[in-house]
């Protein structure tokens, strides 16, 4: 067998096993383990897993000599060696099904064998230094973003395969009803936007808590003072206006800790300036806190006023995915993030770590993650209990996301040591999965900022083909061996999206919108990755709550001119490859929808522009319209149409890989000490009465499941 064994077999196999495995996942067949009694055992999931695996390497292997003529013999020890690599994964991840250990195993497989087959490629291509040099650091390019997509690739099927629980389903006990402190943070925040949070709030049906505003240096008093007015002799209120104040959101948190929470409150709730809270938000989520290892909880984040707009829409969708695949799947293994918003902490907890770090910008996250190490728990509740709005330009969209991304750069700064495996402090409680987790989470940002790169090595490769050098830049100079990194990122997200889909219904239409806004921070991103490792102290930038209508065109462009730079480079490159006499096809479709990446950015800002030219009442009447539409149209026949247009779309995308790349040789590819308090102005916060009780939405406002069941 090992006489037979060839590398290149082994990676011509492992992509297209891929595509066969993507096309079961995306079908029924994923969730074959309910329908059958061996689910439960896992000793018999292992053996039909394992018997399942070689029939696909078996299906694979026709299909791979079909398509590239390679002999039989060969193939099958190549195919001996996935077998193998597939049953040591389906032992290790005995949670999903046996088609999603099959995908994930296949996905690492081909991910693993690129990465080996483009180092033989580069060992026997390279002919000097500085080639060897450019190969090891494609090479190690191509490592981070398998990493990184791999993580991805685990959310998305833990989402759609799960069969079993990796935790017990968390008791809530209705009975217990500690005091509760609501923090609302706001700094420069439209008056009537806050007011109308803080009137919800207060019609919250829950005996025991107060509200804490805290409005930190605001300069202008016509935005701050209507609020002071509304809040002033207010029951359950107290609100503090402070200026100038330190840290930022985690500054204005600790003062509001430190010196205006009732000594009673045992539970912090975190609630952003613009969500609007459901009256049973507090009943339905503070009985968790009776199990005294939980340390946070922290609900779905919803929006509102979106409605009839295509581009606020898109930009909703773009936020669920993480709520209902990356949040889902972390919630399994007790390594949830806290997100600022919509959430609580066990006071206690919070103040044995110290309380909010004025040094992040993403403090809320970077808690959750203090509070694990102390030996805390956290739990995510799969369930809307407030809706905020939507950045409402393209401008705070991007400040939003440079936020996220700078502030996810800070935590692995801060405290990448103690998530390394090798760390076994005393003080360091971390769980291996909450380590890998919290990891790859601030890794997973630099996957824009690969992409980046990749954009800059695709025109260095156009220049050396366009002028005929002889540079071998390896491995992208291997021909084939663009074909499964490529199938990778394809193949990662037409799943994000599918995920998407198969927890909300949405259309495909839909879910590319979203993919759109997505897509759309790229460059954003990647530049908040380099200033989140080259600077020591970040700004925090506010999302804005309103638009702004000046010079919309002029503004949209002068917001994307990197990216529409390059775009057109891009595009420009790939012109210039199809005038050579032999077009290197593949290179150029690479070429495309890299380009396609960064056009995402003026698309968006300029749909954005239209968007915000349309009246809210318009958004609404063209909403209703639609829904009357959609309601007389007659629903189609086969049941399976969205399952069809899935394996559709698998099958024609790997078809297109495979005919561009068998039959030609194509270049591919610490927090601020608080002292007296100057400055501030707080409104007197009488005691609390009971508020109003509206609790009969309950079952409207739930979002998914947590795992499939």
């Amino acid at each position: 067998m090992l006489n037979n064994f060839r590398l290149y077999d082994l990676f011509i196999l492992t992509f297209v096993q891929l595509v066969v495995c993507t096309v079961l996942v995306l079908s029924p067949a994923r969730s074959i383990d309910s329908r059958f009694r061996w689910t439960g055992s896992r000793i018999t999931e292992v053996i039909i897993g394992t018997l399942g695996a070689a029939a696909i390497a078996a299906v694979s292997v026709v299909l791979t000599a079909i398509l590239w003529g390679l002999p039989l013999q060969e193939l099958e020890s190549a195919a001996y060696v996935l077998v193998i690599f597939s049953f040591v994964v389906i032992v290790a991840r005995p949670d999903c099904s046996i088609v999603g250990k099959m995908f994930y195993a296949s996905f690492g497989a081909a991910g693993f064998t690129f990465l080996g087959y483009a180092a033989v490629v580069a060992a026997n291509g390279t002919r000097s230094i500085a080639e060897t040099l450019t190969a090891s650091l494609l090479i190690l390019l191509d490592l981070g973003a398998f990493l990184v997509w791999n993580s991805n690739i685990n959310y998305t099927s833990d989402a759609m395969c799960r069969t079993r629980r990796s935790r017990p389903l968390p008791q809530a006990d209705p009975t217990y009803q500690p005091f509760v402190s609501i923090h609302i943070p706001a700094y420069n925040e439209p008056p009537e936007l806050l007011i109308e949070t803080i009137k919800a709030v207060e019609q919250i049906d829950y005996p025991n808590f107060e509200i804490v505003v805290m409005d930190n240096n605001t300069k202008d008093e016509a935005i701050w003072r209507p609020v002071e007015e509304y809040c002033r002799d207010r029951e359950r209120i107290t609100f503090v206006h402070v200026a100038p104040w330190p840290g930022y959101k985690a500054g204005a948190c600790n003062l509001a800790l430190r010196q205006y929470t009732d000594p009673r409150a045992e539970i912090i709730g975190m609630i952003d300036a613009d969500d609007i809270v459901k009256p049973y938000y507090l009943k339905e989520t503070i009985g968790y806190f009776s199990d005294e290892s939980l340390g946070f909880v922290q609900t779905f984040e919803g929006n509102r006023d979106y409605e009839g707009s295509a581009y606020y829409t898109a930009c909703v969708d773009s936020y669920q995915g993480f709520y209902l695949s990356v949040m889902s799947s972390r919630n399994e293994r007790d390594t949830v993030p806290f997100v600022g918003t919509m959430g609580l902490f066990r006071r206690s907890a919070l103040e044995e770590v110290g309380g909010w770090n004025e040094w992040c910008i993403s403090e809320d996250t970077e808690a959750s993650l203090r509070v694990l190490k102390q030996g805390w728990s956290g739990l995510y509740i799969p369930r809307c209990f407030g809706r905020g709005i939507v950045p409402p330009t393209f401008a705070g969209l991007n400040t939003q996301r440079h936020r996220w991304c700078f502030g996810a750069m800070q935590i692995l700064r801060l405290h990448w040591r103690s998530l390394m495996p090798w760390d076994r402090s005393p003080d360091n409680h971390l769980t291996a999965s909450q380590r890998r987790d919290y990891i790859m989470a601030s890794l997973g940002w630099f996957r824009d900022l690969m992409m980046l790169a990749f954009a800059l090595l695709l025109l260095v490769v156009t220049g050396l083909l366009v002028s005929g050098s002889g540079f071998a830049l390896m491995p992208l100079g291997g021909g084939t061996v663009s074909l499964v990194p490529m199938s990778l990122i394809v193949i990662a997200t037409v799943c994000m999206m599918w995920t998407l889909r198969h927890w909300t219904t949405i259309s495909w239409r839909r879910a590319f919108k979203g993919l759109v806004i997505s897509l759309s921070a790229s460059w954003i991103t990647a530049l908040a990755c380099i200033q989140g490792l080259t600077h020591r102290e970040g700004v925090f930038l506010r999302t804005s709550k309103t638009g702004s209508t000046v010079r919309p065109f002029r503004t949209a462009l002068r917001l994307t001119r990197v990216e529409t730079l390059l775009a057109v480079t891009l595009y420009t490159a790939a012109g210039l490859l199809l005038a050579m006499t032999h077009p290197p096809y593949l290179l150029i479709f690479i070429i495309f929808l890299q380009a396609s990446v960064y056009a995402c950015a003026p698309v968006a800002a300029l749909w954005n522009m239209r968007a915000r030219r349309v009246p809210a009442e318009e958004y609404q009447r063209r909403h209703a319209e639609k829904q009357q539409k959609q309601a007389r149209r007659p629903r189609p026949s086969i049941a399976s149409v969205g399952f069809a247009g899935a394996l559709l779309l698998a099958v024609v995308t790997g078809a297109l890989i495979a005919v561009f790349a068998a039959p030609r040789k194509l270049v591919p590819s610490p927090a601020a000490t608080i002292g007296p308090v100057k400055g501030v102005t707080r409104s007197p916060s009488p005691t609390a009465t009971t508020a109003s009780a509206n609790a009969q939405q309950v079952a409207a406002d739930t979002v998914v499941p947590s795992s499939r069941q």
